[in-house]
């Protein structure tokens, strides 16, 4: 039973982001293949900030700061 519901699940959801993508940029069915993760390209502008710039994530800023200042 459960499995069955795990599995509907990924399929609502994949509709759902599927959707989300057509509505954020004005694409037909061809823009399903970016559904999963939102991202056109893998450059700079889309990937970790890390790869290309040797900066920190957004994430990691926000554990220095609570690092620094929770003392």
């Amino acid at each position: 039973m459960f499995k069955d519901m795990k599995r509907a699940r990924r399929r609502h959801d994949l509709a759902r982001m599927k959707a989300k993508v057509r509505r954020a940029w004005n694409q037909g069915p061809e823009a399903d293949r970016f559904a999963n993760h939102m991202a056109w390209c893998a450059r700079g502008c889309c990937a970790n900030p890390r790869r290309f710039w040797s900066e920190l994530t957004m994430q990691e800023i926000r554990q220095d700061v609570r690092d620094r200042y929770s003392e």
